[in-house]
């Protein structure tokens, strides 16, 4: 059987079991008939007079039983003179030059399902009933508002993943009823937002509702089977937003890049209920992409909630616009094509372009009060949009745009990666980790590093799939989040002003302890700065930086730029150790050296593990005075129980010194290492405790002064130690090595 004769036996198995299964709906009926007789519907039609093209129509399309009392039904009834104006705008002379496939679309449309009087199609509750209290029937009053009709349009083919054909289920036709309910729920005008889609209606539904495009003349005539509502025009089919799409050229790049991520679903409930043996398919689109090619939100035509309420608003850019776009964003960016730009910026740019939960009028828009899937405004001149490009559809409506703005993240520092091929692959960073709507925000200020895809080649990570892969861990294999989000981190600082080009300047990133080094306009990181700590005679490569602007201005939350490291800059690595560093150091090269060995004398430092006892691994500051600072010390007999000559005479007092130089910082408060700037000033307790028989147990205290240009310490009181203020050795710009379990400066004296 070929492709074209199987789905016209198909469509005509569906339209059989359409026409005549509606006695058997398992719909409860809880939308009974009016309880007085007047005749069927089809009846007080007939006797009206004036509808015999739209009976005619009806009968040709296998909906007289229907009408005439096998089922409950609301018809929304255009007399003669409005059939007529549109058969001539169709080009037909007669409702008989329509088949009777297009006479079921058409016809059907006019016919719901189920008995609704006025005050239920004002505002419509589904869960509720009319029973419901007042103040619940407030609640979102009047935005129930798409009904199903007898209008569905024959099954189509598609294609799957394996190419096989498949049959694309399409649910009967909703049709919108806008009341003034609707428009009251959302404080807005109801004749300005009806008619900016509707230009050729009229709304006349102040104390009622309009029906799609066509007023209502008469409302809520009552029959045997239902209601009536005579209408001043036909009302017309509509799309959905999806089919909307598809039938215009003009936006073929648009419906093209939202397809990219389509899928057909097997829906098993609708395979048993109207397959007949055949598999039944819906056409969907990946979440959180709004699923504008299904006619109903919900396929089990017993949630009406869901159907009647849910719908989606697309913000669709032509092609004109998306060729300006390209031509104005991504070309400056070095790509040559819409088809080489990443896949994560083409679908942040699709989820810009819809709102997935509701219809929104332009006024709404326009006030502000609608976000996309990221929670950032849309927003684009709605009078800007050519009349024939508002259109209202069964699943919602479309903007046709003539013209396409960056979306907000494409604007804030998170753009040089939207923006540019270079550096790309940042986004397969930003993206899994959840950070990108919070790096986008305008709530705070940002100042951001950014990888390029040379550097973070360089750096061991590859792309499989569109997911970004490292060595980092020995075998080349998925990157983890957690190792995502501490690179991502590393290279961002909240609240940053940017990066000065003279002088010194510290940055703290968003990894607690981690820092961006600055020295005139060049860059560095504590991490790579603790070469100075781990290796004395290393020298540190300061790299130069490139602001990336948005056309010569800055981002919409701060400032981004690009650095010259040939790799990627890492954050601490978790089995670095300060303190393990000054407990096993006996190499004399190193400037903490004869600090070293005084823990050791002290018996601070237990031999098997390389730990520091009195500490227990917690973070600290250490200040630790210069093997010269030692030896000069110990020769003027200032280092408690270490005699003149070196030798230990009272390892305890010689413990109680040294604890001196550490300070806990979460024991003092204090959330960042200090260096010139920090604002770490004034007293923070030592881990030396002695007891004062009074008050207990009470700390020696040290004291920091940052002066604005330089650091010093001093020991509170003469209890202990010189009691001289010591200055922080200026070597390493007052800058200070930063690890994990601890922040380390030079001093050049002892307490």
């Amino acid at each position: 059987m070929d492709k074209m004769k199987f789905i016209r036996t198909i469509a005509w198995v569906f339209i059989f079991a359409f026409a005549f299964s509606s006695c058997k709906d398992q719909m409860k009926e809880h939308y009974e008939a009016p309880t007085w007789l007047e005749g069927s519907a089809w009846q007080v039609l007939e006797e009206r007079g004036n509808y015999t093209i739209f009976l005619k129509g009806a009968e040709i399309a296998g909906f007289k039983p229907i009408m005439e009392g096998k089922s409950l039904v609301t018809v929304m009834a255009p007399n003669d003179e409005a059939l007529t104006n549109y058969l001539s705008e169709n080009g037909k002379s007669s409702i008989e030059d329509f088949s009777t496939a297009e006479l079921q679309e058409l016809i059907g449309f006019h016919i719901m399902y189920y008995s609704y009087d006025k005050d239920k199609l004002v505002n419509f509750r589904p869960s509720q009933g009319d029973g419901a209290p007042e103040e619940e029937k407030n609640l979102a009053a009047g935005l129930y508002y798409k009904h199903r009709t007898r209008s569905q349009v024959a099954p189509s083919m598609g294609t799957d993943t394996s190419g096989n054909s498949i049959v694309i289920y399409h649910n009967e036709a909703l049709l919108p009823v806008f009341s003034y309910r609707m428009f009251d729920t959302k404080n807005i005008d109801a004749k300005y937002n009806y008619e900016y889609f509707y230009s050729g209606s009229n709304w006349t539904g102040d104390d009622g509702f309009n029906v799609s495009n066509a007023s209502v003349s008469e409302y809520e005539i009552t029959a045997d089977n239902g209601y009536l509502y005579l209408v001043d025009d036909v009302v017309e089919p509509l799309n959905t937003i999806h089919a909307e799409l598809k039938g215009r050229p003009d936006y073929s790049t648009y419906i093209d890049l939202y397809d990219s991520y389509s899928y057909f679903e097997l829906d098993e409930q609708l395979t048993v209920d109207f397959g007949n043996g055949t598999d039944l398919y819906r056409h969907r689109h990946e979440f959180p992409l709004a699923d504008i090619a299904l006619e109903w939100p919900s396929s089990f035509y017993q949630n009406i909630t869901t159907n009647s309420l849910v719908a989606y608003s697309t913000f669709a850019p032509s092609n004109s616009a998306f060729d300006e776009f390209m031509t104005d964003y991504w070309t400056p960016g070095g790509y040559d094509n819409i088809n080489e730009v990443n896949s994560i910026a083409i679908q942040y740019l699709i989820r810009n372009s819809y709102y997935a939960s509701a219809i929104v009028f332009p006024e709404e828009i326009k006030g502000g009060e609608v976000l996309n899937s990221y929670d950032m405004i849309i927003n684009f001149d709605v009078d800007a949009v050519p009349a024939e490009n508002r259109v209202v559809c069964q699943n919602g409506v479309f903007y046709g745009l003539e013209k396409l703005d960056p979306p907000g993240m494409f604007k804030s520092i998170t753009g040089p990666a939207f923006r540019n091929k270079d550096l790309s692959w940042y986004l397969y960073m930003l993206d899994p980790t959840e950070l990108l709507v919070g790096l986008s925000s305008n709530e705070s200020n940002f100042t951001v590093l950014i990888p390029s895809v040379a550097q973070m080649e360089e750096g061991g990570m590859g792309l499989v799939a569109d997911e970004l892969w490292s060595s980092d861990g020995g075998d080349f294999a998925p990157m983890s989040t957690s190792a995502m989000i501490e690179t991502v981190n590393l290279h961002t600082v909240t609240g940053g002003v940017g990066i000065s080009s003279a002088g010194t300047q510290v940055l703290r990133t968003n990894v607690p302890y981690s820092y961006w080094f600055a020295k005139d306009g060049k860059i560095t990181t504590s991490v790579l700065f603790n070469s100075y700590f781990e290796q004395p005679t290393s020298t540190v490569d300061f790299y130069d930086i490139t602001e990336r602007t948005y056309n010569g201005a800055d981002w919409t939350n701060g400032k981004a730029y690009t650095y010259s490291s040939p790799e990627i800059f890492r954050p601490i690595i978790s089995t670095q150790s300060m303190q393990y560093r000054l407990a096993i150091t006996q190499d004399a090269t190193y400037p903490y050296y004869r600090f070293s060995q005084l823990l050791r004398d002290a018996g601070a430092v237990e031999s098997e593990t390389g730990t520091i006892n009195f500490l227990n691994g917690l973070r600290c500051l250490a200040f630790v005075p210069t093997n010269d600072a030692v030896d000069a010390a110990v020769s003027a007999g200032e280092i408690p129980g270490v005699e003149t000559n070196g030798t230990v005479s009272d390892q305890a007092a010689l413990l109680d010194y040294l604890k001196c130089y550490f300070v806990l910082t979460e024991d003092n408060g204090i959330s960042t290492y200090p260096y010139v700037g920090s604002g770490v000033n004034g007293e923070f307790d030592t881990k030396r405790t002695y007891l004062d028989g009074a008050n207990g147990d009470a700390f020696t205290q040290l004291s920091i002064f940052d002066d604005g240009q330089k650091l010093s310490v001093q020991l509170n009181g003469a209890e202990i130690g010189t009691g001289n203020k010591v200055d922080v050795v200026p070597d390493f710009y007052y800058f200070p090595f930063s690890y994990n379990d601890g922040g380390v400066h030079y001093i050049n004296g002892v307490l």
